[in-house]
């Protein structure tokens, strides 16, 4: 994750300094920038901003702070935008908190792609998670960050401060796609209640379960509260069971695709979702797109790969043929790849680890020139047993 750091004062980028050194000192996962909007600093020559920085040049690679000419709204908002486009995004701001959270106010959208922001007063006293302190994980940064400094965490987030269980932190820890995060608080206010909440899944279960959770399989009847699934409406439960439930997705998709030469990215796309929306299988669930070797270099694969954030696994036939199970076999795909099946046999090859060899969940289907079957890696959630 990248931290961007802004102060204001001269004391504010000396505890910016301090923290980068902190952070990084112990924190390999973090790249840390520090920027300031402090007016003198701006008026200091290169020598000038060498010199009065030296007494705070403990650590190899150490970078001046850049200073910020444009206003707090705009550079506030660039992290905002590069944190939805992908790269992982934070921001400790040094300073007053109403500050912040006017700067942060206009690039607002939902918590779940909102950047985690803290606020750390100049003394470096307190740290405050103000943004994102669940999913984005800033109060797990504002706890680090304090003990690393000598600093006081303020956390106000109820089910930090109730010790209750976070359906929103669980997710988060177990890789889960949030679909309807609009049922995270209705989940979360009958915890807060003393409520007992009931969770559906389709895999496995690990850890010690949280006294406020029960944990069913698709065989019980009765209202569940939170699905954990890549199917929904899940398949063979009645819809009034799991109407107006939290929907976790684990990412466990594999597809395995083989096409014709110079198949377009809209093409695989359009065959994808199709062959999903009837499996009743969620995008969001798909991790990876396999194939053979052979197509490595097949731009269709790679652009639609891309834009869903797939991993683009590729196979030579000899590691397909290996492959155990019965297969949709096709003697002219033997002759022109060196194996009878492709996208069945990739699927399947991508799902294995170690013991696990995985199902397929959807055959081979073909489209114009487009093959594709769909498997399901075993999976698992655990619950924090600390």
């Amino acid at each position: 994750m990248q931290i961007d750091i802004m102060s204001f004062t001269r004391r504010g980028i000396e505890l910016s300094a301090k923290i980068r050194d902190k952070i990084l000192g112990e924190q390999e996962d973090y790249e840390v920038c520090l920027y300031t909007k402090y007016g003198k600093y701006q008026n200091l020559t290169g020598a000038e901003r060498d010199t009065w920085n030296k007494q705070e040049q403990n650590s190899a690679g150490w970078k001046n702070p850049v200073y910020v000419k444009e206003t707090i709204y705009d550079w506030m908002r660039t992290r905002f935008e590069q944190n939805r486009n992908g790269k992982k995004t934070g921001v400790i701001w040094i300073g007053a908190c109403g500050i912040a959270v006017r700067a942060m106010a206009p690039s607002l959208r939902d918590k779940l792609t909102d950047i985690p922001v803290l606020v750390v007063d100049e003394a470096g006293q307190f740290v405050i998670p103000v943004l994102s302190g669940h999913y984005g994980g800033a109060n797990e940064l504002a706890g680090l960050l304090a003990k690393r400094i000598g600093a006081t965490p303020v956390i106000t987030t109820a089910t930090d401060v109730n010790h209750a269980f976070a359906v929103d932190v669980f997710a988060k820890e177990n890789g889960l796609w949030i679909q309807n995060k609009e049922k995270i608080a209705e989940v979360s206010s009958k915890i807060l209640d003393g409520k007992k909440i009931a969770i559906m899944t389709d895999g496995r279960v690990e850890g010690k379960i949280p006294e406020s959770v029960c944990i069913y399989d698709r065989t019980r009847c009765g209202k569940t509260d939170v699905v954990i699934s890549a199917r929904y409406p899940v398949k063979n439960i009645p819809v009034s069971q799991i109407a107006d439930t939290l929907w976790l997705i684990p990412r466990m998709i594999i597809l395995g695709m083989g096409c014709k030469k110079g198949k377009s990215c809209g093409e695989i796309e359009q065959f994808v979702l199709e062959t999903l929306a009837q499996e009743q299988i969620s995008i969001q669930a798909v991790t990876a797109l396999a194939t053979i070797d052979l197509k490595k270099e097949e731009q269709g694969f790679i652009e639609f790969a891309n834009k869903y954030g797939l991993d683009f696994l590729t196979y030579p036939k000899e590691v397909l043929k290996e492959v155990p199970g019965t297969f949709s076999g096709s003697a002219f795909v033997t002759q022109t790849v060196g194996v009878d099946n492709v996208c069945e046999r990739a699927a399947l090859a991508a799902c294995r680890k170690e013991e696990s060899q995985g199902r397929l969940l959807c055959k081979k289907k073909a489209k114009d020139g487009i093959t594709l079957a769909v498997a399901g890696r075993e999976w698992s959630v655990r619950f924090d047993e600390t």
